[in-house]
């Protein structure tokens, strides 16, 4: 049986900024990408202390753009998860 991995939507800091305004529910997100940073590694640090497999996905806006269009999706947090899970899945057969 093989172990399920959870994908993890992931920034890069030169992305933040336009990745936010981006999305339809950008205000959502922290102010600052530190504070992204530190929200988001919590969770990483929880995953591992809970024993979980997972992988960070990297959004960035173009492509994420261009995934969403090709699904008729918003570019919110529902699709950023979809796009993680898809993109694990993809990789490891989930």
């Amino acid at each position: 049986m093989k172990a399920s991995v959870i994908g993890i939507a992931w920034y890069k800091s030169q992305d933040y900024e336009t990745l936010k305004r981006l999305f339809i529910d950008g205000d959502n997100l922290p102010t600052t990408y530190g504070e992204w940073l530190q929200s988001a590694e919590r969770v990483v640090n929880q995953l591992r202390r809970d024993g979980h497999a997972f992988q960070k996905v990297y959004i960035d806006p173009e492509t994420f753009s261009a995934w969403c269009a090709a699904r008729d999706l918003e570019l919110d947090a529902n699709a950023r998860t979809r796009f993680s899970a898809e993109s694990v899945s993809g990789r490891h057969g989930n």
